[in-house]
C-alpha cells in the first residue's frame, strides 16, 4: 500500500518568515540577558563601595586608637566636611585618607584626638553618615572615657 502525497502550488510558504522573526525575537532576548546584568553591576559597585568605605572606617578608628596606645603618642582624626574627607593621623604622618563616596554624605567633628598611653579621646563626638540610597544613617558614636565607639545603623 503506497500513499499518495498531493502539493499544491499555490499555496504560500509561510516557514520562510518566521524564520526571520524567530531571529529577531532570539536577538532580542540575548541582548536583554546581557545588558540586565550591566545596569545592575553599576548599582551592586556603588553598594559594595560604600560598605568598603565603612568597613575601612571602623578598621582605621581602631587602629588609630591602639597607636595611641602602643606608641604614646598623641593620634587623631580629622574631617573635613566641605572636602568630605577623613584623614587619620598618628605620630604627625598621615596613615589614612578616605575619601566619602558620592552615595552618602558624612557630617561630625573636625577633630577627634586620641591620648597618649590611654587611648581616649575625651570628646562625646559622633561621625554620622547619610545613605539616601538605602535609607539609613550610620552613626559613629564615640563613648567617654574608653576611646572606643558604638556603631549605629538607624533609618531615616
Amino acid at each position: 500500500m503506497s500513499t499518495l502525497v498531493v502539493k499544491n502550488n499555490n499555496a504560500k510558504d509561510f516557514t520562510q518568515g518566521f524564520t526571520l522573526l524567530e531571529s529577531l525575537l532570539a536577538l532580542s532576548v540575548c541582548s536583554l540577558f546581557l545588558l540586565l546584568p550591566t545596569l545592575a553591576i553599576n548599582e551592586w559597585q556603588q553598594v559594595l563601595q560604600v560598605e568598603q568605605f565603612f568597613n575601612s572606617v571602623e578598621k582605621n578608628i581602631l587602629f588609630t586608637q591602639q597607636m595611641a596606645v602602643v606608641q604614646s603618642v598623641d593620634t587623631k582624626i580629622l574631617f573635613s566636611e566641605e572636602k568630605q574627607l577623613i584623614e587619620f593621623v598618628t605620630q604627625e604622618e598621615k596613615n589614612g585618607q578616605l575619601e566619602i563616596p558620592e552615595a552618602i554624605m558624612g557630617r561630625g567633628p573636625g577633630k577627634v584626638t586620641f591620648k597618649k598611653i590611654t587611648g581616649n579621646n575625651g570628646v562625646l563626638g559622633k561621625y554620622e553618615f547619610d545613605w539616601p540610597e538605602k535609607r539609613q544613617r550610620v552613626v559613629f558614636q564615640f563613648q567617654l572615657g574608653s576611646g572606643k565607639y558604638v556603631k549605629k545603623i538607624l533609618s531615616l
